[in-house]
C-alpha cells in the first residue's frame, strides 16, 4: 500500500538531514527523497526544491494579502497578487495542496464574490481559482457550487468570463464523483442549455460548454463504487442532443468544434431512443460528410469512430449505419490512419460494434476488405492490448455465423499472429484471443474453469 506523509514530516526530515549529518541542502533533499521512497511513500504532493521556504513563504504571504484586498475591498493590489499566485501553483500539485491547506480556496472564493462586478480582475481570480483545484478538486464545498451557479447566471453574455467560469467547474468535476453530483444538482445544465442555444454563441464557448457536458457523465472517481454518470447522461441528452446535432450543421467547417460535438454526443448516447434520436437529427449524413470532408485529419477521424460505435447500440441505426455506405469509410479511415493507434483501435471497436449479431452487416465488411485491415492492424500493433483485444472482438463477430467467409481470416494467417498475441499477452487477453479463435474453428486449448467435488448432483 502507498502511504503519505505532511509537507511539514519531509521539512523536517531534510532540516534534520542538514542539521545532524552535516549534509548540503542538494544532499539532504536527495537523501530525503530515497528515504521515503524506500518505504513506498507518495511524494507528489510534496514540495521538494531547495527553495522550499522561500516558496512557501510566498504562497502564504499572497494568500493573507489576498484575504486583506477581499476584506477591504480594495483591489488595486489583488491582480498581481493573484497573477504571483498563480505562477506557484501552475508549478506542481505539491503547492497546490500546500496553498490549499493554508486557506488559499476560501480566500479567492472571497475574491470573486467582492469583484463579480470588476471582469478584468474577476477573471484574473478564476485563472488563479482553476490553477488551484487543477488536480485538487476535493476543496470545492457548497459555497463554491452556488457562486459557480450565480456567475454563470451573471455572466451568459461574456464569453471571455464564461468560458473561464466553465474551465473552472471542469476541474471540479474530474475524478470527483461528489462534486458532479453537487453541480449537477445545482441546476447548471440549464445555464449550458441556454448558452449552446444562443445563435450568437462563440466556438470557444460552445467547446468549453462540450467538455463540461463530457466531465458531468465520467465515471472517474475511484473512491465511489456507484456514481450517477448515466443519470447525468440520460438528463443532458434529452435536453442538448437535438441542439448539439444542430450545431454539427452550423459549424461544420470548424474540424475542432465539429469534433468536441460528436465526442460529447458520443458520450451522451446511452440509450436506444437517444441513438435513434441522433440519427432522426440528420447525424449519420453529417458523420459521412465528416469521413469524406476531413479524411487525413486524426482527431476528428477518431472522433467519428468512436461515435459511430455507440450509435451501434441500436439494432435499427446500426443496420442504417451500414446501409447508408459507411462501412467502406471506415475501413478506408483506418487504412488511411494506420499509423494511429488510436483510430485503428477505435475502427476495430466500431467493426465489432456494427457486426454483433448481424451476420448481414459481417458480410458487408468481408466485402469491403475489413479482413485485411483487421490482419494489418495486428502486425502493426501485435504489442497493444487495446488493438489486439479489439481485433478479437471483430473476428469474433465477423466469424459466427460466416463460416464460408471466415475462411478468408485463415487463409490470411491469422492463427500464428493470434497465437503469438495470447503468447505475449497471456492472460491479460486469453479469454478474447481464445474466444476468437475457436469461433474460427482453429485449434485451442480451453481451460476448464471449474470441476465438481466428487459429489453426486441431487434434485431436491
Amino acid at each position: 500500500m502507498v502511504r503519505v506523509i505532511s509537507q511539514e514530516t519531509y521539512d523536517e526530515v531534510v532540516r534534520e538531514n542538514i542539521e545532524e549529518l552535516d549534509m548540503t541542502p542538494e544532499e539532504a533533499i536527495k537523501e530525503a527523497i530515497e528515504q521515503f521512497k524506500a518505504q513506498d511513500v507518495d511524494l507528489s504532493n510534496i514540495i521538494k526544491d531547495l527553495s522550499l521556504q522561500k516558496n512557501t513563504d510566498d504562497i502564504t504571504c499572497c494568500i493573507k494579502r489576498l484575504s486583506e484586498c477581499a476584506k477591504t475591498a480594495e483591489h488595486e493590489h489583488a491582480t498581481p497578487l493573484l497573477n504571483k499566485l498563480k505562477a506557484e501553483l501552475d508549478k506542481d500539485i505539491a503547492r497546490r495542496v500546500f496553498a490549499g491547506k493554508n486557506g488559499a480556496y476560501t480566500t479567492l472564493l472571497d475574491v470573486i464574490t467582492s469583484c463579480k462586478d470588476e471582469p478584468l480582475l474577476l477573471r484574473t481570480a478564476l485563472k488563479t481559482m482553476t490553477s488551484l483545484m487543477t488536480g485538487n478538486p476535493d476543496l470545492l464545498d457548497d459555497a463554491g457550487v452556488s457562486l459557480q451557479k450565480s456567475l454563470l447566471d451573471a455572466n451568459h453574455s461574456d464569453s471571455q468570463t464564461l468560458q473561464l467560469i466553465l474551465k473552472w467547474i471542469r476541474e471540479c468535476c474530474i475524478k470527483h464523483e461528489i462534486n458532479r453530483q453537487k453541480i449537477f444538482s445545482a441546476g447548471i445544465l440549464e445555464n449550458l442549455k441556454s448558452v449552446l442555444s444562443e445563435k450568437d454563441a462563440s466556438v470557444s464557448v460552445v467547446k468549453e460548454v462540450c467538455v463540461v457536458l463530457r466531465t458531468l457523465t465520467l465515471d472517474d472517481d475511484i473512491r465511489h463504487n456507484y456514481g450517477k454518470a448515466h443519470e447525468h447522461a440520460a438528463a443532458i441528452a434529452r435536453q442538448t442532443l437535438f441542439t448539439l446535432t444542430e450545431l454539427l450543421s452550423t459549424h461544420k467547417t470548424d474540424k475542432i468544434i465539429v469534433g468536441e460535438i460528436m465526442l460529447t454526443a458520443a458520450s451522451l448516447i446511452v440509450r436506444n431512443e437517444f441513438c435513434q434520436e441522433f440519427e432522426d437529427a440528420g447525424g449519420l449524413q453529417f458523420i459521412l460528410d465528416v469521413f469524406t470532408d476531413y479524411p487525413e485529419v486524426e482527431k476528428i477521424n477518431w472522433q467519428a469512430l468512436k461515435l459511430l460505435k455507440n450509435l451501434a447500440g441500436n439494432d435499427d441505426v446500426k443496420a442504417h449505419i451500414v446501409t447508408s455506405g459507411i462501412s467502406p469509410l471506415i475501413i478506408y479511415a483506418i487504412k488511411r490512419l494506420k499509423s494511429s493507434e488510436a483510430v485503428v483501435t477505435a475502427g476495430l471497436a466500431c467493426i465489432s460494434a456494427l457486426t454483433l449479431k448481424s451476420p448481414s452487416n459481417a458480410g458487408v465488411f468481408y466485402d469491403c476488405g475489413a479482413v485485411s485491415v483487421i490482419i494489418d492492424a495486428i502486425k502493426t500493433y501485435p504489442k497493444s492490448a487495446n488493438v489486439i483485444q479489439q481485433a478479437s472482438w471483430a473476428i469474433r463477430n465477423m466469424s459466427v455465423r460466416n463460416n464460408q467467409e471466415a475462411r478468408e481470416f485463415i487463409a490470411y494467417g491469422i492463427e500464428d499472429l493470434l497465437n503469438d498475441a495470447l503468447q505475449f499477452h497471456g492472460e491479460n487477453l486469453e479469454d478474447d484471443i481464445k474466444a476468437a479463435l475457436r469461433d474460427l474453428g482453429l485449434k485451442v486449448n480451453l481451460k476448464e474453469r471449474w470441476t465438481g467435488k466428487n459429489r453426486a448432483v441431487t434434485n431436491e
